[in-house]
């Protein structure tokens, strides 16, 4: 009988290598800029769960409110630190595809350096 002999540090490799599954099963369903002291709104159908995140790439702070804009349900609304970005869930009940309608206010004025990008798990 033959013993199948697996060295600790092969085995160790191959698990800091694989991508977690949560990970690989994020797409990004919508991003692009944000201009300063103005307000977009994004359309987008995907799963049921959408992560939406604001990024201020510029060195002064961004003020900015987050909308799910179908029931002017506000989701978050604050600053955002520069070079720094934040992060909202949402989510609702209903088979995919989900149609999301999302706000963003942006009253900070002074640049257009921000970026927006909407993930899920499902992209139509």
């Amino acid at each position: 009988m033959r013993k199948l002999i697996v060295p600790v540090a092969a085995l160790a490799a191959t698990l800091v290598v694989a991508p977690s599954a949560s990970a690989a099963a994020t797409k990004v369903c919508s991003g692009g800029p944000l201009m300063g002291g103005s307000t977009k709104v994004v359309e987008v159908s995907a799963g049921q769960k959408i992560d939406i995140t604001v990024h201020n790439h510029d060195y002064r702070g961004m003020l900015v409110q987050i909308i799910e804009d179908v029931f002017d349900k506000g989701l978050w609304s604050g600053a955002i630190a520069p070079g720094k970005e934040h992060t909202v869930s949402h989510g609702v009940l209903g088979d995919p595809p989900v149609y999301h309608k999302i706000r963003f206010e942006v009253t900070s004025n002074l640049s257009n350096n921000y970026t927006y990008a909407i993930k899920s798990d499902r992209c139509y």
